[in-house]
């Protein structure tokens, strides 16, 4: 609809938002940015300060998709600065929501978990089912990279349940694809895959390509941990394709991880190699230092093998 009333949407700052906000959950962050950063001057011109802060918040979940988590931190700290002189609590939630996945990103976990454990509440508090999915989701990543996969398993059970009250299946999907995480952790590869693949479908027929290919990841990763190499391969090519081509930079670099191991299996240690490396670039631009170290010891392993 908004496509048709473009020049209507710059002078109306709750279009302008809201047709950024389609972009992003149609898996379309470059898009998104682009158009706030062509229309924000204009947004806080108007003076109408809520859409400022809407403005500000889903800029920076653009840049994060986009793997500039330097912008997006700037644009969450002005975002939540905003929404506490405004008394907006929940755009406060959101905000720090989002820069508890930065921190995740980076390593910081303790600081991501003290980050949802502010969101949390305040999403009880204020009755906002769609945030407390998301952000129990987020907190199940975190508690997951720390090996509690019982309290990750649980949260994600908590999100799909906060997600059908919210009326948001993608949010239930994505949650499911973390609970296939947690299968996968636990050697059930079977139902890791099966769980995946569910949600890939899901997330697919709702136009969220960005989230389908992470699910074809985990279900990649299961077949490739399974011995089923051809489908692993096929299945991991759609994931890599589906997440450089929508510009989400930290679902594309594990991605390309979960390639190269397939790649490995078959006995293609060139292509394992090539992945490797564009998944250490990838992860460097992101300030993901962990990953990357992980990324470079596997690429290291992989050059004694010569």
């Amino acid at each position: 609809m908004l496509t048709s009333h473009a020049s209507e949407a710059r002078q109306h700052p709750e279009l302008a938002t809201a047709w950024a906000e389609a972009h992003l959950r149609t898996g379309n962050p470059r898009d998104a940015q682009a158009w706030l950063s062509e229309t924000l001057s204009g947004i806080e011109r108007s003076g109408d300060r809520a859409q400022v802060r809407r403005a500000l918040n889903l800029l920076g979940v653009a840049n994060t998709e986009l793997g500039a988590l330097d912008d997006a931190e700037s644009s969450f700290d002005r975002a939540a600065q905003l929404a506490l002189l405004d008394g907006d609590e929940l755009l406060v939630a959101r905000a720090h929501n989002n820069l508890a996945a930065i921190a995740h990103v980076r390593g910081r976990r303790e600081a991501a978990i003290a980050l949802y454990a502010l969101a949390l509440p305040a999403y009880q508090r204020l009755g906002s089912p769609r945030g407390l999915a998301e952000s129990y989701h987020n907190l199940a990543i975190t508690l997951r990279e720390q090996g509690d996969l019982d309290r990750a398993d649980e949260c994600e059970q908590r999100a799909i349940e906060y997600a059908h009250d919210a009326g948001t299946p993608t949010l239930a999907a994505m949650a499911r694809v973390g609970r296939a995480e947690v299968q996968l952790r636990r050697d059930d590869t079977r139902m890791a895959e099966a769980t995946a693949r569910i949600a890939a479908r899901e997330l697919g027929e709702a136009g969220d390509p960005i989230r389908e290919a992470d699910a074809l990841r985990v279900a990649g990763v299961a077949c490739t941990r399974r011995g089923d190499l051809a489908p692993a391969r096929e299945t991991l090519e759609r994931a890599v394709s589906l997440a450089r081509e929508h510009g989400h930079m930290l679902i594309e670099a594990e991605c390309l991880r979960a390639r190269a191991d397939a790649s490995l299996a078959m006995g293609d240690l060139a292509l394992a190699r090539e992945d490797l490396r564009a998944a250490v670039d990838l992860f460097v631009r992101l300030g993901a230092d962990e990953a990357r170290d992980e990324a470079l010891a596997r690429l290291d392993t992989l050059s004694n093998e010569d």
